[in-house]
């Protein structure tokens, strides 16, 4: 047996809607005990505290709602609808729920809200028709987003294709790079002429060391300390021109060797680096490169100068 309370119970206090002017509806514990009378019994809580359980969410659900607080009082809308599943509910978890921004919810609720017959029926038409706009907004919003996934996907699919052509021309690139510089000579062309000019100018700084030398001795037999007179300009004049001479040969290939060893040893730790040390004998063979480099001063002719030597 049910015992009926003279309690007035108001599931509408928390809203008012712009487009329908609810006036509240005052609810009798009796007609809510009476539409979930089956649903009460077969629970665990007795009527009475499904009651407080369902006004105490209420009163919470009212709280949040009236201080724009929409995903709390949604959430509190339903476990008061939980407890006393009471349609009237439902149009609280609507408004709640639209407001929050959950639309797919707040279909929901409207929707199970037209389906009861607590609904006055000079206000269904226009719930009705909120309806078919809340689903045409839900579709649009479902249509942007798959669109949108759409979008995203194949702005992935060109940017990965690109990365693959990028990938590609880059393998590419770097395979004629290595090819280039396996078929390329140990030693470049710019080196060799460095070498070249190196070693031209030494040999011409050797002869025209040797050639001063000899002036020199010549010299020193006609005049000078050893024989008692003082050297005329004429004396000296080719021993000078000699000497200048042997010191610009000198440069030029000191110049020519520094320069061909830069080159050379630039290009290879290049080829090295492209060819990523893939080629262990060409690598072990370039890494075996010396260079000697000692004064040579005096000697059978008193020839003064530089000797270099190498292997490459």
């Amino acid at each position: 047996m049910v015992v009926l309370g003279a309690v007035v119970f108001s599931p509408w206090g928390c809203y008012r809607s712009p487009v329908i002017r609810h006036a509240p509806l005052t609810l009798v514990i009796a007609s809510l005990f009476l539409s979930n009378a089956v649903s009460a019994q077969a629970g665990r809580m007795a009527p009475g505290e499904r009651q407080a359980v369902a006004r105490a969410a209420f009163e919470e659900g009212s709280e949040h709602y009236e201080h724009g607080r929409y995903p709390e009082a949604m959430d509190a809308f339903e476990r008061a609808y939980a407890a006393m599943r009471s349609p009237e509910f439902l149009y609280n978890i609507y408004t709640a729920a639209q407001r929050a921004g959950e639309l797919p919810r707040a279909e929901e609720a409207l929707s199970g809200y037209l389906q009861s017959h607590v609904v006055p029926d000079d206000e269904r038409p226009a719930l009705e028709a909120r309806l078919v706009l809340l689903r045409q907004e839900i579709a649009d919003a479902e249509a942007a987003r798959v669109a949108a996934e759409e979008q995203a996907r194949a702005a992935e699919a060109a940017e990965a294709a690109e990365a693959r052509r990028l990938a590609e021309a880059e393998r590419r690139a770097r395979e004629a790079e290595e090819e280039a510089a396996r078929g390329a000579p140990r030693v470049s062309a710019g080196a060799t002429v460095g070498f070249v000019v190196g070693a031209g100018g030494l040999a011409s700084f050797a002869t025209f060391a040797a050639l001063a030398a000899r002036e020199d001795r010549r010299v020193g037999r006609s005049c000078g300390a050893e024989v008692g007179e003082f050297c005329t300009e004429s004396d000296v004049r080719q021993l000078r021109a000699y000497s200048v001479t042997a010191d610009v040969a000198l440069g030029v290939g000191a110049v020519g060797l520094a320069t061909g060893l830069i080159v050379f040893f630039v290009q290879r730790n290049r080829r090295a680096d492209i060819l990523e040390r893939g080629d262990d004998g060409d690598a072990a063979a370039e890494s075996g490169a010396t260079l000697q480099v000692a004064p040579l001063i005096g000697g059978p002719s008193g020839a003064w100068g530089v000797a270099a030597g190498g292997t490459f």
